[in-house]
């Protein structure tokens, strides 16, 4: 299929998730990470029908790095904060703390059984471990957002679970920095053999654009003036990125940071940039979903595996322990960590760009990891959150429910 045609399809998922999503308004229907559009991308990718080749995602492969790079500002945007509520800083901490729990333990994994997954060339070996370590670590708000939908979901507990979900986005983001400052360069490239260099450049970039952002906002209050400085400032820094060979995301995860510290009108512009959540995740979805590539065999499944089970046997015990914390007087199940394994945006985002960076098995490993996380998460996240929020409802309002008002005399 032409890639314009492509192009034609994703405008119209585009269109889709908006319709589906629009800000304030509760959707109707779909899946709460938008999965089924994953599933849609393998039915209609190499994998299924074949609508859409290999060569038609390679020639996609800028835009799709470029969409998949602007979740990571959207998530950079809102460092701190759930639906405009700053996260108290002990359980900011506590998700963080579990965010990282969860990338060393899927790294060292990775680290270790990696030589046994697939053979590496000289060099991969770390950069695998890194790639699945980033694939594990991210906890979406989506299923969080989803409660907030439902009548009567709100409570103590949903606003503990939305913090710890909040916490660890810039996880895998700094680890895909890494990840790329420390991966073999191409010879000549400029900042070869200079990992911490990379690394700096990397986070200074997206801040100091997003500092630039800020400051023209400041300056310029018409909403179709702040599209044009936000669009043109993201494709600057992704675009720097690409070409000095850093990490993209990354880059515009620290312009998402600078601009929520930096801008006089940091509420207005996240406003503007939560809108565009779901027209971007979803056609990004799509191609993932089709970009998937199975010829690893075993390999790609026990990674798969490896990081699904990370992320459950290090978020199950930690979220256990904290259960006695998150919502007092209320006490939420020792299954309470099963609310926090739905991801969705920045996984999605690491997957597409580790196959983008590293085309061979290390690229199509960590993809597969990604996208195994995704669906594993939307089979166990929303389910657990629903019944752990049933369990927080108080009594108290059942009861007033339930109330009648006998008659006066």
């Amino acid at each position: 299929m032409s890639p314009y045609a492509i192009l034609v399809g994703l405008l119209v998922l585009a269109w889709a998730g908006d319709a589906l999503a629009r800000p304030g308004a509760r959707r109707a229907f779909g899946l709460s990470s938008g999965t089924e559009f994953l599933l849609a991308g393998v039915l209609f990718g190499p994998l299924g029908m074949g609508l859409v080749t290999r060569q038609t995602l390679d020639t996609l492969a800028p835009l799709t790095l470029v969409a998949a790079s602007w979740l990571a500002l959207l998530a950079g945007s809102r460092l701190g904060l759930a639906e405009e509520r700053r996260v108290p800083r002990r359980r900011y901490a506590q998700g963080l703390a579990i965010g990282l729990a969860v990338f060393a333990v899927s790294a060292a994994l990775g680290w270790i059984l990696g030589p046994q997954l697939v053979a590496l060339a000289e060099g991969e070996r770390l950069c695998l471990a890194l790639g699945l370590g980033c694939a594990a670590s991210e906890t979406a708000r989506a299923a969080v957002v989803w409660g907030l939908q439902q009548p009567g979901a709100r409570s103590a507990l949903h606003d503990a679970l939305a913090d710890l979900a909040e916490a660890d986005d810039m996880v895998p983001l700094l680890g895909l920095a890494l990840l790329f400052a420390l991966a073999p360069q191409p010879a000549g490239a400029a900042l070869r053999g200079a990992p911490l260099v990379a690394l700096g450049a990397t986070l200074a970039l997206g801040f100091a654009l997003g500092a630039v952002a800020a400051a023209l906002t400041r300056i310029e209050a018409r909403r179709t003036e702040r599209w044009g400085i936000l669009l043109g400032t993201a494709l600057l820094a992704s675009g720097l990125a690409m070409h000095l060979g850093l990490a993209a995301p990354a880059a515009l995860g620290a312009m998402g940071v600078g601009l929520n510290l930096l801008a006089r009108d940091g509420a207005a512009l996240r406003t503007m940039l939560a809108a565009t959540q779901r027209p971007v995740l979803l056609p990004v979805l799509a191609l993932a979903g089709a970009a998937l590539d199975l010829r690893d065999g075993w390999a790609l499944w026990l990674a798969a595996a490896l990081v699904v089970a990370a992320r459950a046997g290090v978020k199950l015990p930690l979220a256990a322990a904290l259960r006695r914390a998150l919502a007092p007087p209320a006490l939420p199940s020792r299954w309470v960590g099963l609310t926090l394994l739905s991801c969705g945006p920045i996984t999605v985002c690491v997957g597409l760009t580790a196959a983008a960076r590293f085309p061979g098995p290390l690229g199509r490993l960590v993809l597969g990891a990604c996208l195994a996380a995704i669906v594993a998460g939307e089979l166990l996240g929303p389910p657990a959150l629903r019944r752990e929020l049933a369990r927080a409802a108080p009594p108290a309002a059942d009861a007033a429910a339930n109330l009648h008002v006998a008659p006066g005399p």
